[in-house]
């Protein structure tokens, strides 16, 4: 009679341990799921305001532009717009293209944090 109510005891103890272990690991998932969504969508955010800051810049860049060739009328003056349009256009692709570099290696570096 002593033995088996030992290995009940025994028995339901290690049931409950199981079941407090399961329930741990599932908190566990949920929660890095959940973190890792907030961060998904923190990035997707920024990566929109910065696009959306890029394009307002890039329109402000063309407004001044047009407003600069509409002011000058001589040949000479719009070839030299027309230099300094290329090369603010060169600046701005290099801008977006390093502000894309940047995003995706945050991005990178945050998924592979989470991941470990």
């Amino acid at each position: 009679m002593v033995i088996t109510t030992t290995s009940t005891i025994v028995i339901i103890i290690t049931i409950i341990i199981i079941i407090i272990i399961v329930i741990i690991i599932i908190t566990i998932t949920i929660i890095i799921i959940i973190i890792i969504i907030t961060v998904i969508i923190i990035i997707t955010i920024i990566i929109i305001i910065i696009i959306i800051i890029i394009i307002i810049i890039i329109i402000i860049i063309i407004i001044i532009i047009i407003i600069i060739i509409i002011i000058t009328t001589t040949t000479t003056t719009i070839i030299v717009v027309i230099i300094n349009i290329i090369i603010i256009i060169i600046v701005i692709i290099t801008i977006i293209v390093i502000t894309i570099t940047i995003i995706i290696t945050i991005v990178i570096i945050t998924i592979i944090v989470l991941v470990e």
